[in-house]
């Protein structure tokens, strides 16, 4: 009987609309669980300092220990999946975070609450990328980018459902809820994982049987066995020992480092607005309800932000928009500490600074895609992301230095402008960095037949590498 060869991918392009739905569905409610469980804290912090008796200025340790166990997560859980398989790697992250969210309210002291929210971020930090591998996996590549966007918007949405549940839960029931709740929740959505998704197909291929465990995963989806004998084959591209040196080689040094510099900043800009402002409202005298929703207006924005951002990046480029989104954040971010008597306004430029900061850390991701080729993209997404989770880990610790100082809460939001900036500066430089690697270029290949001159070296670099260049240095001059 003939063989035949059927690809992976070919296979999953016939995938049950349904099925597909499913995978979507339950990943972007563990996302949403993950955005509830990690500003959670943000949301009780106030009360929680109360029942223990631990100073808020404390706050930003406790803050950035989930944080840091967040980075160590996404750093270990994620290349774990390899051995052991995306979903159960998954499976263990949610009921990891899942556990020691429960365990939150026991917490007795400063010390034992550290560990408790440490040991949770370890679960929050793996469950993301596990998901969004996984859930890439089963659409076809001309749409995982909008499944990226989707589930990644998922994120914030559920600091949104953080904050209408704190601003009428806690009143009746107390801080504790809301840990129940993020906790609870992500168990049964474990019990999800593990029966209804499947495993992914990439991983399930290089086992020893792969081949009999393809063929039995899709008929679980519900795909029709191809007539005669089949062998499926995975036609992606794969390298294995990427160095963490070609991040810096190739002409991409200056923009690999500007790109972590802005992600640095963002991130830790966009972790201070969710997890500090509750508190620093409160500090200012808004009340808890109001400002429960001020923070729930700034993850609306980001969901409204992240979901544009990339599409801002096609229509304009980076080196225009990254620019304008961290300026426009900025001017969204300063007022807030200077019209806290007027909650219309608060929940205006809170959802005004999500939206731009959202936007620019969606942007920031598109550009890591563009700049490094295939064989080291995900290295280069990894790192970047890696540099944004260290932004989340130094943000609350340097605010709640600042509020341990004495700085009164208008300067503190005034200082959050600071990193605003920064980014904008670093993400505008990345433009001064693509031109001058577009010039040398330009200078190599005479046949190009432009003259690099000052009045339109600019002009013509850009039109040389695009006529000339390859394929990965016509996608950095997207920038």
């Amino acid at each position: 009987m003939e063989q035949r060869r059927i690809t992976l991918a070919s296979a999953i392009d016939r995938m049950p609309p349904a099925y597909l739905i499913r995978i979507v569905g339950v990943c972007f409610l563990i996302v949403l669980m993950d955005g509830f469980d990690t500003q959670a804290i943000g949301f009780a912090a106030v009360a929680i300092s109360s029942s223990l008796a631990i100073p808020i200025t404390a706050f930003g340790q406790v803050f950035s220990a989930g944080l840091l166990g967040a980075m160590l997560g996404a750093l270990v859980l994620g290349p774990a999946a390899d051995c052991f398989g995306r979903r159960w790697m998954l499976v263990a992250a949610v009921v990891m975070f899942s556990i020691f969210s429960l365990l939150t309210p026991s917490a007795s002291s400063f010390p034992s609450l550290l560990v408790i929210r440490f040991c949770a971020g370890l679960g929050l930090g793996g469950a993301i990328p596990n998901l969004l591998a996984l859930s890439s996996e089963y659409v076809p590549p001309r749409t995982q980018g909008l499944l990226t966007g989707v589930l990644w918007a998922a994120f914030p949405l559920g600091g949104v459902t953080g904050a209408v549940a704190s601003a009428h839960l806690l009143p009746l029931f107390g801080w504790p809820v809301l840990f129940y709740i993020g906790g609870i929740t992500p168990l049964i959505l474990s019990v999800a994982v593990a029966g209804a998704l499947p495993e992914s197909l990439q991983f399930l291929l290089r086992r020893p049987d792969g081949q009999q465990r393809v063929k039995e995963a899709l008929d679980r989806i519900g795909l029709e066995s191809a007539p005669g004998e089949v062998v499926y084959v995975d036609t992606e591209e794969r390298h294995s020992g990427v160095s963490f040196r070609h991040l810096l080689s190739g002409g991409r040094a200056t923009a690999t480092l500007l790109l972590w510099t802005a992600s640095f900043m963002c991130f830790a800009l966009l972790i201070v607005l969710v997890l500090w402002t509750p508190a620093l409202l409160r500090k200012a005298g808004v009340d808890a309800t109001a400002a429960a929703m001020i923070v729930g207006m700034v993850n609306l924005g980001s969901v409204a932000g992240t979901a544009v951002g990339g599409r801002l990046i096609d229509r304009f480029t980076a080196y225009v928009a990254l620019p304008i989104l961290f300026v426009a954040g900025s001017l969204a971010v300063w007022p807030l500490g200077q019209v806290t008597g007027a909650v219309t306004l608060l929940g205006l430029f809170a959802a005004l600074s999500g939206f731009f900061v959202g936007a620019a850390s969606a942007g920031l991701l598109s550009v890591a895609v563009l700049i490094y080729p295939s064989m080291i993209r995900a290295t280069g997404l990894g790192w970047t992301m890696a540099l944004g989770r260290l932004g989340q880990v130094t943000g609350p610790l340097l605010i709640g230095a600042l509020l341990a100082s004495g700085l009164a809460v208008d300067r503190i939001f005034l200082c959050c402008v600071v990193p605003a900036l920064c980014a904008a500066g670093a993400a505008g430089l990345m433009r001064w960095s693509a031109l001058r690697t577009a010039l040398s270029h330009d200078r190599d290949v005479p046949a190009a037949g432009h003259t690099a001159s000052v009045r339109s070296g600019a002009a013509q670099a850009r039109s040389a590498a695009t006529e000339t260049g390859t394929h990965e240095e016509q996608r950095y001059w997207a920038l």
